[in-house]
């Protein structure tokens, strides 16, 4: 790590959080808050909240929050890195940049990228005005003057080495020029990547130009071309037009679509919330992006066979990483982009508003494969539909789907409820103890009580050093319901161990996840008062008890998997486990 442990403490000791944000905020005091409008979503009455004594800030409105640092990197829009410099440089501490001068070259590396892709950016976007055929080709796609300028689309001439010309009068190099990807080295010397192409900027949250899409302007083969990995671009962390569609305010839903003129076009008719997913890989990282800025995704990919099976993937790891997610279907052989063109933004918001949710998909995905009209059909289809039906936690929703199918497939049914019961065992056992166990575990709102109490202790443990050393003598962090809560306790646990006391705004260093550091914000932002002190062995044994509860529910599952092998000595043993937690169990 380029900054030591030590270093990031420091710069953070010596940045005052409320000093820092009242540079770029008005924040007036009101109890032991600073409170002010906030900056990153519009609003009228101040829900931004600035906490002095835990070097915190967090909005109400909008849910972001963090330290002195985040909220840098936020509003000068800096790499975690750039922020570190940025308030070390502020605060008068000096960096020894021979602490890491790979590290430092680095930083300076994809500086020198970005400018380079900025510079190739522009001299696309100029070269696309002085060629006819390019015009031609966006009028063509029905492209206004005022959205090319927008995406900023460009054209590469048709010629071997223009750019790397122009870029080299510029001052770069042929190797730094390499490095972005926008040029290849062949045995006779450099030559263009993208020739006689449309040019498509990708370019970051941070508004950098990280790479480019290139797409011919007529039929020849490959129809597009894609920069290749930098070490400024990676596809599977990217998504084309979120930096536009973040700025969105009351954002809603997001609509992933394949292509860069699928979102241009559907973006021209007024539908602003759409984003490609660069391939129909769609992956984790992706989502997670996505969900940063809305919670409920809708999936408009090509209705082409790769476009359905990309849909499924994309759907599994979107709803894994906990989104909402729809899928939009449309006619055989047709995108967004000749749908919107030919139907119109009416056709195509009506088909917005009938999107498809992930269980209707997988039906009607599973139905489009069997005549209902053929009894034999029917129960295959039947018995499919079990399949998907069983995975369903909710007997409302499996009901209901029942109801919808029983005329249509002419089955009664009971049958249907028992094919999907016998799939539902299948499903729960063997290897599915796990999602058992999480079954059990109660969601938040019934656990209130046991949740504020965790929030209490961790609070208190970041305010006092004799309490956290008082807590940690009597529960484990293992003890804690909540992942991000037990991630916390551990960090605490550890500095208590190493003999320091660690303030909430340093806790966040720990935390690598952008959204697991605006949760601990939000876990952080509860006062402590003189009575929640008088009450802490009472939120410790709430913690305890817990603990125990849900240990003894789970060995209860193992005893009875045991018995049901008819391991009955390894249930016996469980049970006397499970008998001597009752004990200590009030």
């Amino acid at each position: 790590m380029y900054f030591s442990e030590d270093k990031v403490s420091e710069i953070i000791e010596k940045n005052d959080i409320v000093e820092l944000i009242s540079q770029y905020l008005n924040l007036t005091k009101k109890g032991k808050n600073h409170w002010g409008l906030c900056p990153f979503h519009t609003e009228k009455t101040p829900s931004f909240s600035v906490s002095l004594e835990k070097q915190l800030f967090y909005c109400f409105g909008c849910s972001v929050g963090g330290n002195v640092i985040t909220f840098v990197q936020k509003i000068e829009r800096l790499s975690y890195v750039e922020a570190l410099y940025f308030l070390a440089k502020r605060a008068g501490i000096p960096i020894d940049e021979r602490i890491d001068k790979n590290e430092l070259e680095k930083i300076k590396a994809k500086e020198e990228l970005y400018k380079i892709n900025t510079e190739a950016a522009k001299f696309f976007y100029e070269n696309i005005k002085k060629n006819a055929n390019a015009m031609e080709y966006l009028s063509g796609r029905g492209l206004e003057q005022n959205i090319a300028k927008k995406f900023g689309i460009g054209y590469s001439i048709d010629s071997w080495d223009k750019l790397n010309r122009f870029l080299k009068s510029k001052g770069y190099s042929d190797d730094l020029i390499e490095r972005t990807g926008l040029i290849v080295k062949k045995d006779k010397g450099y030559y263009d990547r993208f020739r006689n192409r449309i040019m498509f900027p990708i370019i970051d949250l941070k508004g950098n130009v990280i790479a480019f899409g290139g797409r011919v302007l007529d039929e020849s083969k490959p129809k597009y071309l894609n920069s290749p990995e930098t070490m400024i671009y990676s596809k599977s962390n990217s998504i084309y037009a979120l930096n536009i569609v973040k700025e969105i305010r009351g954002l809603k839903n997001i609509i992933v679509v394949e292509g860069y003129m699928d979102v241009i076009s559907l973006y021209q008719f007024g539908i602003k919330n759409v984003v490609a997913s660069l391939g129909t890989a769609f992956t984790k990282q992706q989502a997670r992006l996505l969900k940063r800025y809305a919670n409920e995704i809708i999936i408009a990919y090509d209705s082409d066979v790769a476009g359905q099976s990309a849909t499924l993937k994309g759907l599994s790891i979107l709803q894994k990483e906990g989104c909402i997610v729809k899928v939009l279907t449309l006619p055989i052989g047709m995108d967004p982009d000749d749908f919107i063109r030919s139907k119109g933004v009416s056709a195509f918001n009506d088909l917005l508003n009938r999107s498809y949710s992930l269980i209707e998909y997988k039906i009607h995905n599973a139905k489009k494969n069997f005549d209902l009209s053929i009894l034999d059909d029917r129960v295959k289809f039947s018995k499919k539909l079990a399949v998907i039906l069983s995975k369903l936690e909710s007997p409302i929703e499996i009901d209901v789907y029942i109801k919808k199918f029983t005329k249509e497939l002419r089955i009664n049914e009971e049958a249907i409820y028992a094919e999907v019961k016998k799939n539902k065992r299948k499903h729960i056992s063997g290897n599915n103890r796990h999602n058992i166990i999480s079954r059990l575990k109660k969601d938040e709102n019934d656990l209130s009580g046991q949740i504020i109490a965790e929030k209490k202790i961790l609070n208190i443990c970041a305010l006092y050093k004799d309490k956290s050393e008082y807590v940690f003598k009597r529960i484990k962090p293992d003890s804690f319901s909540k992942g991000l809560h037990e991630k916390i306790a551990n960090i605490i646990n550890l500095k208590i161990k190493e003999g320091k006391m660690i303030s909430a705004g340093e806790i966040l260093i720990h935390l690598e996840d952008e959204k697991e550091k605006e949760k601990a914000s939000q876990v952080f932002n509860i006062d402590i008062s003189k009575k929640d002190i008088e009450l802490l062995d009472i939120y410790i044994d709430k913690i305890y008890q817990f603990s125990i509860g849900n240990k003894i529910e789970e060995l209860t599952i193992a005893m009875n998997e045991c018995f049901e092998r008819e391991e009955k000595e390894k249930a016996n043993k469980i049970f006397m486990e499970i008998m001597d937690l009752q004990k200590k169990k009030k």
